[in-house]
């Protein structure tokens, strides 16, 4: 899905272990000309560089234009955006670059840039991109030959006058922290997801969220209210991925404080597992998974009377709630349906139940290897509402009854979640998984009439029987399926590729973390595949160049390292496919 315009797409390269070299503090002067190294898939015009002018040398930011777009404007835009720019550059001195450094930690300031300053350069992107990063520009030439060699931001013009300008340069500035104290000082890269929801979050931090109408957070909080189906920690870069991520993290905040984000940020655990590691820091016993199911009730329901975890405190939110999916049975005692629905890990799903008269039996049933957690909302007939678990046994599957259902009790919403996969996240797209729903509504023993009742309930449960029975055969044939898959997978994996088998004749593009040259990552995870499960594991072929496939270039790179790292004088893959590994790529392609 195309990004909003109110999205920033950052992306993050990671050389793996490689050193950063320190530069030459130098200093740019006002009318300075530089030729700058773009991604030309977010360019407006696909330039892969960019001449550029600086046109604003502030107390912390050199602001450089594009050539093309600056000399365009009339005198008076011109000033007008100069303006812009000193404004930005106060509120990034004065508020922005304190204020975030001390919460979450320094940036490489000042080895990198010029006189203590960042570099932002404006310049037309294509309608959906806000602007980005990309970290290479924190190491050397002979480490990532696209580097500018400076701590740098890109911002699209488009959204230089915007209202919301303040919050994306500040979500900008937070991602080339992450990169000092994850990549640089701790040689670790962090989860695609909470890389994101910090520096998202960075606006409500600064107060850029208030007022709450039209803000960042509002914009992310309609956006995921669209989407509420999107996962937290399988990033596809969409709107709704923001909108989860920024709404995880202000509940996290509400109920255990600001302190447990910015202690994620300074430890070498990443992802989940250092979101654990802050909460233990912080006096909290609770897991992740424990966290996230108490957030999906949040979203359900938002009511402090049911428990004080179980709402926002943030004013704005008080009355946010999402919509769940409505199973509404016939006002029958003898009712059954089963439904199997796909989701993804760390993804929501509001299963509603109302409807029926008589005895509600619910059982779920899942692959115990996904680790399926259920929190549950039952509510009665006058509206009061209690939280309970689904108790998932050892092999997935979990049963529920409720005596009364239609009569005692109006509606039962069960939230079911995948928590089996805990790290691994690369922003490579969604790793399905299923579950599956048995929903049967039985009549009361009614006085006087007990051996029909008892004929009704025989044949009922004969049906009843019989439909989990042909369940029971369909699991059985989904489970043979999916490892007749695996062992397909495994062989393709292991096997190498016949000559003339890739997408592509050869590499022809330098290739690294963020990548949007998608046909020629695809003959990338093409030939790493055929490189055997030592290369490349994962064998993804997806056109997304992120944590597998950096991976697996490393991998190669090690493995012909006296042709690739050695004359360059390195010891480790740096997970960038460079002129050197490239060569050896195609020389082995042919």
């Amino acid at each position: 899905m195309a990004l909003k315009l109110n999205q920033l797409k950052s992306f993050v390269f990671v050389a793996v272990g490689a050193a950063f070299l320190p530069f030459l503090v130098l200093a740019d002067n006002y009318g300075d000309k530089a030729v700058f190294n773009v991604d030309k898939d977010y360019d407006a015009d696909k330039r892969s560089t960019v001449t550029a002018t600086l046109v604003w040398s502030g107390q912390k930011i050199y602001f450089y234009a594009d050539d093309a777009w600056w000399n365009g404007l009339d005198s008076v835009s011109r000033q007008n955006y100069n303006l812009i720019f000193q404004e930005l550059d106060m509120e990034f001195a004065r508020y922005i670059y304190p204020k975030l450094t001390q919460l979450f930690g320094t940036d490489v300031n000042p080895a990198v840039d010029r006189g203590g300053k960042i570099t932002v350069l404006a310049h037309p992107m294509v309608k959906d991109a806000g602007g980005y990063i990309n970290t290479g520009d924190g190491y050397s030439k002979y480490q990532a030959p696209s580097s500018n060699e400076r701590e740098m931001v890109y911002f699209n013009t488009r959204f230089i006058d915007s209202p919301l300008a303040k919050a994306y340069l500040a979500h900008e500035f937070t991602h080339l922290i992450t990169f000092n104290q994850k990549d640089r000082l701790r040689n670790v890269s962090d989860d695609v997801w909470l890389n994101e929801a910090r520096a998202d979050y960075a606006s409500t931090i600064l107060g850029y969220d208030t007022p709450f109408w039209q803000s960042n957070f509002d914009q992310r909080v309609k956006s995921f209210s669209a989407e509420s189906s999107a996962s937290l920690t399988e990033w596809e870069n969409k709107t709704a991925n923001y909108g989860a991520a920024h709404l995880f993290v202000q509940y996290l905040v509400d109920h255990y404080g600001i302190a447990v984000i910015a202690d994620s940020m300074k430890t070498q655990q990443t992802g989940i597992a250092s979101i654990e590691y802050a909460l233990r820091k912080n006096g909290f016993e609770k897991t992740f998974a424990q966290v996230f199911a108490d957030w999906l009730v949040v979203l359900a329901v938002n009511d402090c009377a049911l428990g004080e975890r179980y709402c926002y405190k943030l004013a704005d939110l008080k009355n946010f709630t999402i919509a769940p999916k409505v199973n509404y049975l016939p006002n029958s005692d003898q009712v059954s349906m089963s439904v199997m629905y796909n989701t993804a890990y760390f993804a929501g799903n509001w299963q509603k139940i109302t409807g029926g008269n008589g005895d509600l039996r619910v059982d779920f049933s899942s692959a115990a290897s996904d680790k399926f957690l259920a929190p549950y909302i039952l509510c009665d007939m006058g509206g009061v509402c209690h939280v309970g678990s689904l108790d998932t046994a050892a092999d997935g599957k979990a049963m529920l009854d409720v005596a009364g259902f239609g009569s005692q009790y109006a509606s039962l919403t069960i939230i079911p979640f995948a928590s089996g996969k805990t790290f691994g996240f690369d922003g490579a797209g969604e790793s399905t998984v299923s579950y599956s729903l048995n929903i049967a509504v039985r009549p009361k023993t009614a006085p006087g009439s007990t051996q029909n009742v008892v004929a009704d309930n025989s044949m009922e449960n004969e049906k009843i029987a019989a439909m989990l029975a042909q369940i029971e055969a369909l699991k059985k044939e989904i489970e043979r399926v999916k490892a007749l898959l695996a062992a397909r997978l495994n062989l393709a994996q292991t096997t190498p590729k016949s000559t003339g088998s890739y997408s592509c004749g050869a590499i022809t593009a330098d290739l690294y973390y963020g990548a949007q040259n998608r046909a020629q990552v695809v003959c990338l995870q093409e030939f790493l595949k055929s490189q055997g499960s030592l290369i490349y594991p994962g064998g993804i072929i997806s056109g997304k160049f992120f944590d597998q496939t950096q991976a697996a270039v490393a991998r190669f790179q090690e493995k012909y390292a006296a042709e690739i790292l050695t004359p360059l004088g390195l010891q480790k893959g740096t997970g960038y496919a460079g002129p050197s590994t490239r060569a050896k790529i195609n020389t082995l392609m042919k």
